[in-house]
C-alpha cells in the first residue's frame, strides 16, 4: 500500500510557529538530523506557516537529484531571494536556462583552464605559504579561517576574471569581509517564514546591503575591464582566457546572457568559489589538529611527492595524492558543507511509495546517512583509510549513494575539480612542512549554517617540522 505524505509524522509544533520554538536557524540541520530516530528518513515539520517535508533516506535523495531539472527543481523561495539578491546564473536557473548557464560555466571550469591557470595558483599558494610561516616564527595562535577564505577568493578571482586581487597580503577591507555578510543573511531569508528586511532593516540587514552594494561595483569593474580586453584583443573573442570572457562572449554573440545573468553568475561564482572550498578545508584543518598520526601519514605522502620545495609545483603530480585526497573526502563526509539541500517537485511524483505533491518543499539532508554506521563502518569515526581500495576491507560498509558533498545527477557542482585542485594543494602544502595542534577545546567548535555549513572560529598552533 502507497503512503502519502499525508501519513508522514513529525515533531509537534505550536499554532502560527509551527517547530520555530525548538530550533535555531543556525543549527537547522543539526535539529532535522536528531529528529529522524523518533520520526523517520521521511517526516514532517512546519516554519512558521512553511511545511516541508524532511528527507534523510539516500536512495530517495539520490532519485530526486538525478530527476533534476525535469521532476525537481530548486525551491522556489531560494530563486525568489537569491534573485533578489541579483543572484541569477548557474546555480539557480532551471530548464533550458540552466542548461545554456552550465555549458558556459563547466568549460570555463574545465581541466584545461585548471591547467592554464595552475602558475597563478602556485603563486598564490606561496603567499598562503609564506603568511602560515610568519605565524610560526611568531608562535602566534592561527584562526586560519580567515586567510583559508582569502586564498580561496584570490583564485577563484584569478581563474574566474583574470585579475589578481591578492586579498592574502592586504589588511582590512577587503573583498572577502563584505562576502561573509553575504551568506548568512540569504540562508536566513529563505528559511524565514515572513520577509521582515522589507518592511524594516535592523543593523545586520544594513550591513548586507552595504557589502552587496561594494561586491557589486567590484563586478561591475571587473565586466568593465573584461569587454576592454576584448575590444583590444579580438582573438578574445575566438580564444577566451578566463570565464569573465567567456560569458561576455556568449552574451554579445549568442545573445544567451542579460546583463543582469552575467553578474548573476559572476557573483555566483565568486561566492560559491570562496564559501565551500576554504570552509572545506577549514573542517579538514580542525579534524586533523586532533590526530596526530594522520597528520604524520599525510607528511610522509606530501614529502614524497613534492620532495625538495614547499608545496606542489607540478600539475601533473596532483593525482600522486592519493592519502591527501582521501583525508578530503573522509572530512566532506563527516563534515559536509551543504548538509541541506531544498527542493520541491515540478509536478507529482511516487518514489519509494512516498507520493512527493508538485510545489511540496523538501529539506533533504545528506549528513545522517553519510555518518550512519547502515551506510558507513565506523560512522562517526575520523577513518581516511576507509577511502583507500588497499583498506577496503577493515570498512565493508561503504555506500557511495550516501555521499554527496558535490551533489549527484545531472547538476553535479561543476566546480567539483577547482575545490579539490585547492584543498589538495593547501593540505599538502600545511603538512609538508609544518604540525598543527588544536588551542580551541574541540567541544567548544561549533557548527553553523549560513547557506554552507562553517565551523565557528577556532585557533590552531602551528610548528615548523
Amino acid at each position: 500500500m502507497s503512503s502519502t505524505l499525508k501519513k508522514t509524522s513529525g515533531p509537534k509544533g505550536l499554532p502560527i510557529l509551527g517547530n520555530l520554538h525548538q530550533i535555531k536557524i543556525d543549527q537547522l540541520h543539526q535539529y532535522v538530523e536528531n529528529w529522524v530516530e523518533e520520526h523517520g528518513e521521511v517526516y514532517q515539520i512546519k516554519l512558521g506557516p512553511t511545511k516541508f517535508t524532511v528527507i534523510t533516506n539516500p536512495e530517495i535523495i539520490q532519485k530526486v537529484l538525478k530527476a533534476r531539472p525535469d521532476d525537481f527543481l530548486r525551491l522556489q523561495k531560494m530563486d525568489k531571494v537569491l534573485r533578489a539578491e541579483g543572484v541569477h546564473g548557474v546555480f539557480n536557473a532551471e530548464g533550458e536556462d540552466w542548461k545554456v548557464h552550465r555549458r558556459i560555466i563547466a568549460k570555463g571550469l574545465d581541466v584545461k583552464h585548471q591547467q592554464q591557470f595552475f602558475p597563478s595558483i602556485i603563486k598564490t599558494l606561496e603567499r598562503f605559504h609564506l603568511k602560515i610561516e610568519g605565524y610560526c616564527e611568531r608562535n602566534e595562535n592561527y584562526c586560519i579561517q580567515n586567510d583559508l577564505l582569502r586564498f580561496t577568493v584570490d583564485v577563484t578571482s584569478s581563474l574566474v576574471f583574470g585579475e589578481e586581487m591578492n586579498t592574502l597580503e592586504q589588511e582590512g577591507g577587503v573583498i572577502q569581509e563584505h562576502m561573509e555578510k553575504l551568506f548568512p543573511m540569504i540562508f536566513k531569508r529563505i528559511n524565514s517564514p515572513f520577509q521582515f528586511h522589507k518592511i524594516y532593516k535592523t543593523k545586520k540587514d544594513k550591513e548586507f546591503d552595504a557589502a552587496l552594494l561594494e561586491v557589486d561595483k567590484l563586478i561591475n569593474q571587473f565586466i568593465k575591464i573584461g569587454r576592454e580586453r576584448i575590444d583590444a584583443n579580438p582573438n578574445l573573442k575566438v580564444e577566451p582566457e578566463n570565464l569573465l570572457e567567456s560569458i561576455i562572449v556568449a552574451a554579445e554573440e549568442e545573445n544567451v546572457f542579460s546583463d543582469k545573468e552575467i553578474k548573476g553568475n559572476l557573483l555566483t561564482l565568486l561566492m560559491a568559489g570562496e564559501d565551500t572550498t576554504a570552509h572545506s578545508v577549514a573542517w579538514a584543518i580542525y579534524l586533523l589538529a586532533q590526530y596526530p598520526e594522520i597528520q604524520e601519514l599525510l607528511h610522509k605522502e606530501a614529502t614524497s611527492v613534492i620532495e625538495n620545495s614547499n608545496f606542489l609545483t607540478e600539475y601533473s603530480k596532483i593525482t600522486e595524492l592519493a592519502y591527501t585526497e582521501a583525508v578530503i573526502n573522509e572530512s566532506m563526509r563527516l563534515k559536509p558543507v551543504a548538509p541541506l539541500l531544498l527542493m520541491e517537485p515540478a509536478k507529482d511524483v511516487t518514489i519509494n511509495n512516498y507520493l512527493f505533491k508538485k510545489g511540496e518543499k523538501l529539506m533533504m539532508n545528506s549528513r545522517y546517512a553519510a555518518v550512519h554506521n547502515d551506510h558507513f563502518t565506523d560512522g562517526n569515526t575520523f577513518k581516511p583509510e576507509r577511502w583507500m581500495r588497499k583498506m577496503e576491507h577493515k570498512c565493508p560498509m561503504h555506500n557511495l549513494d550516501a555521499y554527496l558533498p558535490f551533489g549527484s545527477g545531472p547538476r553535479f557542482c561543476p566546480g567539483k575539480n577547482l575545490a579539490m585542485l585547492e584543498m589538495k594543494l593547501i593540505l599538502s602544502m600545511i603538512f609538508k612542512n609544518y604540525k598543527i595542534e588544536l588551542i580551541t577545546k574541540p567541544s567548544e567548535v561549533t557548527e553553523i549554517m549560513a547557506f554552507t555549513m562553517m565551523a565557528s572560529n577556532f585557533e590552531i598552533k602551528i610548528s615548523k617540522r
